[in-house]
C-alpha cells in the first residue's frame, strides 16, 4: 500500500512541476511612452513604440517633434536603415536612398538598456549629447541642422504572463490525482 501511495504522489508532484511551473510569455515587445522629453531649442517630443527585447526590434513607432528655434517638428514611424538600433539606442528617419536633402531623423542613447519588463529609461543628455532630432541638410546628410534632448524618458510597462489553457487544464489534471491519492490513503 505505501508503494502504490509513494507511486502516486510521484506521480502528482511531476504532473504539478511539468503543468505547474509557470511558462515563459511570448511577448511580441511591449510598449515604450514617451515622456517629458525636450530640446535646447523649445520643442518637445511625444509619442511611443514598441520593443522586444529577445528580438532586438523597433516596431509601432509613432513619433511626434513639434516645432523649435532650430527646427520644424517632424513624425517618425519607421526604423532607418542607415544605422543600427539597439536595446541602448534607435536611429528613426530616413532609409538609404539617392537624395536624402530635407529628411529628418531622430536618434537617442538611453542610460540603460530597454527590456521586456518595462520600467522607466531615461534619455542620455548632454554633455556630450548622444541624442539628437536633426535634418539633413544634402542628399548624402553629410551636412545637418540637430537639436539636442535636454530631458525626458521613455516608460514601459512589462509583460505579465497569462496562465495558458494547458496549464490549467494540467492544473485541473494534478488536483484530481491529488484527491485521489489522498482518498486512496484515507481509505487504507
Amino acid at each position: 500500500m505505501n508503494r502504490l501511495l509513494s507511486r502516486s504522489l510521484i506521480t502528482v508532484f511531476a504532473l504539478f512541476v511539468l503543468f505547474c511551473v509557470p511558462s515563459i510569455a511570448s511577448a511580441d515587445g511591449i510598449p515604450w511612452v514617451l515622456t517629458g522629453v525636450t530640446f535646447d531649442d523649445g520643442g518637445t517630443a511625444s509619442g511611443s513604440f514598441v520593443y522586444d527585447a529577445v528580438t532586438n526590434m523597433y516596431s509601432a513607432i509613432n513619433i511626434t517633434t513639434t516645432a523649435g528655434a532650430t527646427l520644424a517638428g517632424a513624425t517618425y514611424t519607421s526604423l532607418s536603415d542607415i544605422a543600427g538600433s539597439s536595446s541602448t539606442g534607435f536611429l528613426f528617419g530616413p532609409n538609404n536612398s539617392s537624395d536624402l536633402t530635407g529628411a529628418s531623423f531622430l536618434m537617442w542613447l538611453f542610460d540603460a538598456p530597454l527590456t521586456n519588463s518595462g520600467g522607466i529609461v531615461q534619455v542620455s543628455l548632454p554633455p556630450p549629447s548622444d541624442s539628437i532630432e536633426g535634418l539633413c541638410t544634402n542628399s548624402d546628410c553629410s551636412g545637418f541642422t540637430t537639436r539636442t534632448v535636454t530631458g525626458g524618458g521613455v516608460v514601459g510597462t512589462g509583460v505579465v504572463p497569462e496562465p495558458s489553457t494547458f496549464s490549467l487544464m494540467g492544473m485541473g489534471l494534478v488536483a484530481l490525482l491529488a484527491g485521489a491519492a489522498i482518498r486512496k490513503l484515507l481509505l487504507a
